[in-house]
């Protein structure tokens, strides 16, 4: 097993590093630590590949551009690597940031024999450390949907081709706990806020979204998919407002009615943000989900009025009757006590 491999990066790939750990829930087995050498190693395998190719490129435009220069072979390749080595360094940090965060990667059964190939055949006179951490700074110079790409290629790449064959497949997926779905995959999305990827798929008649990255496991069947022109019109939606939602059967246009502060925090609070059919006056009209409306605009307390439907109305006011419960004198003392004393289990 090679050893430990300590990569100085700078502040904002670091937190980049971190933040995917985190928003792609690669954790210990105890649930709450991040396993953040997990990661590195998904990057490392998956963006192998993408980030060689890469590399290859800068090298050939730059030893094409440099080939009039009278010098010999080895000293124009080591000019080049030069070159490449500087034009890297910047990107990984354009502002002049210092490399003043260290990331350890250990390497892994998938990892080490990509390690041992790079460390052989790659460096060209730079170190392993510097190869990885222009590695990862290409990687957290791409938007977090283009990340998660990289970290579940897999996966993404086996539903795109059952999309495309237009067959059934049997997933597995974490969240919470570990559950197995036979499904009718209709399309891959990425959320508006480009923050994750889902699939979209047809289950028990139901429309559903599952994000990819909670997918652990994809098979594709033998058996071709059908849609019926319902499950084809909520998909139509799904697609257009937003992938992670979910819709009813027969779901109605919505109306909010929003005051001046309302109308300036819908211009603000743009995650998750419904896009409307039309806006007349201070009247949003909606067709998107109404779990998205109700989840949205739960945030804007007083300063949003759902008009109709009843069903929707009935859900905010039940989530801040709920809230305000919490904050009763006998509830909250109740509430003082539970976090005081520990549970009694017996």
């Amino acid at each position: 097993m090679l050893d430990k491999i300590k990569i100085n990066v700078t502040a904002h790939t670091a937190a980049i590093l971190q933040k995917d750990a985190e928003a792609f829930e690669f954790f210990k087995k105890d649930g709450r630590t991040l396993n953040k050498n997990a990661l590195l190693t998904r990057l490392i395998v998956n963006y192998d590949e993408t980030f060689r190719a890469k590399e290859h490129e800068l090298f050939s435009y730059l030893k094409k551009k440099l080939a009039a220069a009278h010098i010999s072979k080895s000293e124009l390749e080591q000019l080049c690597y030069t070159v490449a080595g500087h034009i890297n360094k910047r990107e990984a940090a354009p502002t002049g940031e210092k490399f003043s965060c260290t990331v350890s990667v250990k390497p892994t059964k998938e990892s080490e024999p990509i390690i041992a190939y790079t460390e052989e055949y790659l460096l060209a006179g730079s170190t392993l450390s510097e190869y990885f951490r222009n590695m990862f700074s290409s990687y957290a110079a791409l938007p977090q949907d283009e990340r998660e790409k990289i970290i579940f290629r897999s996966q993404y790449r086996s539903l795109q081709r059952a999309i495309d064959a237009g067959k059934k497949v049997f997933v597995t997926t974490a969240n919470n706990r570990e559950k197995r779905l036979e499904l009718s995959p209709y399309a891959l999305s990425n959320s508006k806020e480009e923050l994750h990827g889902y699939l979209i798929a047809a289950h028990n008649g139901a429309c559903i979204p599952l994000r990819i990255s909670r997918i652990l496991s994809v098979n594709e069947l033998a058996e071709p998919v059908a849609f019926t022109d319902a499950q084809k019109k909520i998909f139509a939606r799904m697609l257009a407002y937003g992938p992670q939602f979910v819709y009813g059967k027969a779901e109605e246009e919505i109306l909010v009615q929003l005051t001046a502060q309302g109308m300036d925090k819908f211009k603000k609070l743009y995650v998750h943000r419904p896009v409307p059919s039309r806006v007349e006056n201070n009247n949003y009209y909606f067709n998107c989900s109404y779990t998205q409306v109700i989840q949205y605009f739960q945030r804007f307390g007083k300063d949003a009025f759902v008009v109709y439907p009843q069903q929707v109305r009935d859900a905010v006011i039940r989530f801040h009757r709920e809230a305000a419960e919490r904050y009763r004198p006998r509830q909250h003392e109740k509430r003082k006590r539970e976090l005081r004393e520990p549970p009694n289990r017996g």
